[in-house]
């Protein structure tokens, strides 16, 4: 969908390079739904902060949710370098428990509407959890499959179900 003047966007970023996929999850604040999720492989970081910082001009200057492990980080300060509003995502078994079960509730609710994409549904359906012998509660996809989407959405969304008048949460 095209952006709408004045409507609050927010982009969830995964990261990824060659084995996994780069996704950018946007969804629309009000409406509660996914506008646009753009995948890449093989392609080289500042070739996908470029991609980024577009979407988010276009999508009114929309607020970015990004994780930060690994190569995260760098590329988000290079986003902030660029003038992008970007909060920094650390992942963690308990962090990603955490946006994990919000989406999940979203789906449960019907609180959340998504583009029709084979490949983000496939994850989606593929999506699992696992209770650890410590107890926790690992998420993830099977073997040999990803969870590039499902990171993505789930980090778009987690700004999206925030309580207090979508006030936005740093995960950092």
């Amino acid at each position: 969908a095209e952006p709408i003047k004045d409507m609050q966007y927010l982009i969830g970023v995964d990261w990824g390079r060659s084995n996994d996929s780069t996704v950018f999850s946007v969804i629309d604040v009000t409406n509660r739904r996914q506008v646009i999720r753009d995948r890449m492989q093989d392609t080289d970081y500042a070739s996908q902060r470029i991609r980024l910082k577009a979407l988010a001009e276009r999508y009114n200057n929309a607020h970015i949710i990004a994780e930060a492990n690994s190569m995260g980080q760098p590329n988000i300060e290079a986003l902030q370098s660029m003038g992008c509003y970007v909060t920094a995502f650390t992942t963690t078994n308990a962090t990603k428990a955490h946006i994990i079960q919000g989406l999940e509730l979203a789906f449960e609710r019907g609180q959340v509407e998504l583009l029709n994409n084979e490949y983000q549904i496939t994850e989606l359906m593929a999506y699992q959890s696992e209770k650890l012998p410590s107890g926790l509660i690992r998420y993830g996809s099977p073997e040999g499959l990803h969870d590039d989407t499902v990171m993505a959405l789930a980090l778009a969304w987690s700004g999206v179900d925030v309580p207090a008048a979508n006030k936005l949460v740093d995960f950092v």
